[in-house]
């Protein structure tokens, strides 16, 4: 089953001792499993290339450059991995960056493990994380009227919801589920549902 499988986590974080502390945790939860350590951002990518993880949780302050480059250079790649930053700055345009290069969440070091642990489960499902401390950051103002079904789709995708548990719920066929996100990415625009959601959280919709 789907289920038993372990969340296969890549940690990228310069500092040893916030690492292994990470790795522990992390390790005592049943369901996932650490399976690769990075401190720079050329060691990150090349272990998500090589390891396929389900998830990157990455710092932003690395060895030898910024998180957000490895961030870019991992998304890049084919069939990429979810990338959940875990950093120490709370700055609203480094959150923006994150989220607009395909960021599934931006979580704050003083987060709990708990915190931790469910927005990694919810990145490895297609969701998007943002910490309750950061999402006030983000509000803005909206920019052209979203309807009030292109919103509940919002909503849905950043529960993480594929197109058919949406189609499911709105009682439509996947394939009008995808026209019409087609339509509201290009409204909004971006290019696939993460930007999406994390434009929807920018402009105070989520």
């Amino acid at each position: 089953e789907v289920d038993a499988v372990k969340l296969r986590i890549l940690l990228v974080e310069d500092q040893t001792v916030v690492r292994e502390g990470l790795r522990q945790l992390i390790e005592s939860d049943a369901d996932m499993e650490v399976v690769g350590e990075a401190a720079a951002v050329a060691e990150a990518v090349a272990l998500a290339a090589r390891l396929r993880p389900d998830v990157v949780l990455l710092d932003l302050k690395l060895a030898d450059g910024s998180g957000l480059d490895a961030a870019r250079q991992i998304l890049q790649g084919s069939d990429p991995p979810a990338v959940l930053v875990l950093s120490t700055y709370a700055d609203a345009a480094l959150v923006r960056s994150a989220l607009a290069m395909g960021a599934s969440g931006y979580i704050p070091k003083t987060a709990s493990f708990a915190e931790i642990a469910s927005a990694v489960r919810t990145a490895a499902q297609g969701g998007v994380v943002i910490h309750p401390s950061l999402a006030g950051k983000l509000a803005g103002r909206g920019e052209e009227t979203l309807r009030e079904e292109e919103i509940a789709m919002l909503r849905m995708l950043a529960e993480g919801a594929s197109y058919a548990e949406i189609g499911n719920r709105l009682y439509l066929s996947e394939r009008t589920v995808r026209r019409h996100m087609n339509l509201l990415f290009d409204k909004m625009g971006v290019q696939n549902r993460t930007q999406a959601v994390a434009e929807a959280m920018r402009r105070g919709l989520l």
